[in-house]
């Protein structure tokens, strides 16, 4: 038995040793069942905090089409498809929408003579752009883009026939997404491998993806190995991945965020994707629409 001397007497109040046992271990639930209530509620925060970039990525690219008249490029460069290395112009999307992103300083300090990769463009291409990076992400670099252009809703490389919203050398309007902004994807979340990733100003994998494959998935993440079917070259891109738990964000043309689990069906991703396929994915339909559809089908 302990015993403890109360301040309030001379007696000695006792508890023994099972009871002190008793109340650790009651602690010791207490604590476990808290942790992972601080995870659940840390992880909704960066989730939200994933919210606002997205949100401000959109506000900048309706500016940028209300200013212009038409959205920027995907990427830019002589010819494709683009390679994913540091060599050739591939200023992309994101630059354009820099003086948009109260990133306007270094808008002006990126030389558009010469391409990204040049020496005199390195000071500004090595700039962390708070809005572009999810406090969700581990192991990126500061200059990287967690958020990428969707420029084809199947695994191709970057070109000028894409059917994606930012593609090589095309600025596509209201009237090219027959699909209607509401409906068609424009941004989601990615991942790249540390070593390779080429940073938010390049117009490669980089800051571009496809719905070729699942969300998260290792092709999806450029972690695959290569295979015969389809070996990660330098023309390969990548789809959709984040370090969410069971997701990633998607930006749709009208503004609308989504969080689409990893579990989504591959063909609403790709309908989702393709800007003038004339296919609405059918959830968005109502039920009466779902229903004609498969008696035609019948």
């Amino acid at each position: 038995m302990i015993r403890i001397k109360t301040r309030t007497s001379n007696r000695f109040v006792g508890f023994t040793l099972v009871e002190l046992l008793v109340v650790i271990a009651i602690i010791g639930v207490l604590v476990g069942m808290s942790v992972p209530a601080m995870q659940n509620m840390r992880e909704m925060s960066r989730r939200s905090h994933c919210e606002q970039n997205l949100t401000q990525l959109s506000l900048g690219l309706a500016a940028y089409s209300l200013r212009h008249g038409y959205y920027p490029a995907g990427t830019i460069n002589d010819q494709g498809p683009i390679q994913s290395e540091p060599s050739g112009y591939h200023h992309n999307w994101v630059s354009s929408l820099l003086p948009h992103l109260d990133a306007a300083n270094v808008y002006d300090a990126i030389d558009f003579n010469v391409g990204v990769y040049d020496p005199a463009n390195e000071p500004a291409r090595m700039v962390r752009i708070p809005t572009l990076l999810c406090p969700s992400a581990s192991n990126v670099r500061d200059y990287t883009s967690c958020y990428a252009g969707i420029h084809a809703s199947e695994e191709t490389p970057i070109d000028e026939d894409n059917d994606g919203v930012f593609i090589l050398n095309r600025r596509l309007d209201d009237r090219d997404i027959a699909d209607g902004l509401g409906y068609t994807l424009f941004l989601a979340e990615k991942l790249s491998p540390f070593d390779e990733d080429l940073g938010w100003m390049s117009g490669t994998r980089s800051t571009l993806r496809n719905t070729g494959h699942a969300i998260n998935d290792e092709r999806s993440r450029v972690y695959a190995p290569a295979s015969e079917v389809q070996p990660v070259t330098a023309e390969y891109v990548g789809g959709i991945a984040r370090d969410h738990p069971g997701g990633a964000y998607l930006l749709l043309g009208g503004g609308e965020i989504q969080f689409r689990s990893v579990s989504i069906d591959s063909l609403i991703l790709t309908q989702m994707a393709a800007r003038a396929d004339k296919a609405i994915p059918k959830e968005w339909q109502s039920k009466q629409q779902v229903a004609d559809d498969l008696a035609e089908e019948e």
